[in-house]
């Protein structure tokens, strides 16, 4: 049985032990969190190379923007930068029937103060009786024939100069299935 005299030694050690380590967790439930704020800092890179940041260009470069959009038979459409001169576009053809179908797909822009030749290299992977252009500045150019080969597309990017990229893809017979093309943009 429990006398007072134990209850009082029991209080005096709860007294004594107890509350200090529960004002101590208590402290450090307000300390911690505290002092993780205050050591958060920036992490900071040298400013001089901005050629990786989003909405960052220099007056000396070629600029591929991908236009985007909706199209009845284009979709999933990238672009993604390969190597130090080049760009890979991708995008999904959707089943579709025998018709003449073109879209804009990139505005590619020469900055700088000289005269540049791109290169174009596009296929699908199938052959699909599906001919395969570009349309830039009202000039057609083939990429793909309907046997499925390929043919590289050369062009003059004259200086300060924006040039709007159209895809066409013609049909002789209604494709039943989805497949996808690339191509291959060089810069010179």
């Amino acid at each position: 049985m429990i006398t007072k005299n134990n209850q009082s030694k029991v209080r005096s050690f709860s007294g004594k032990i107890l509350e200090p380590l529960a004002l101590g967790l208590l402290a450090l439930l307000f300390i911690i969190p505290a002092l993780t704020v205050m050591n958060l800092k920036p992490l900071t890179k040298d400013t001089k190379d901005f050629s990786n940041v989003l909405g960052v260009t220099t007056n000396s470069q070629i600029i591929v923007d991908l236009i985007g959009g909706t199209h009845e038979i284009l979709s999933v459409e990238k672009i993604y930068k390969d190597g130090e001169s080049g760009y890979r576009y991708g995008t999904l053809l959707a089943q579709r029937d025998s018709d003449f179908y073109s879209k804009p797909i990139l505005q590619i822009t020469n900055n700088t103060n000289e005269e540049k030749i791109l290169t174009f290299l596009g296929s699908t992977l199938h052959p699909t009786q599906s001919k395969i252009g570009l349309i830039i500045n009202d000039q057609a150019y083939g990429l793909q024939d309907s046997t499925g080969q390929s043919e590289l597309v050369e062009i003059l990017l004259k200086p300060r100069v924006a040039y709007d990229i159209y895809l066409t893809v013609e049909n002789t017979v209604d494709i039943q299935f989805s497949e996808e093309f690339e191509m291959k943009i060089g810069i010179k």
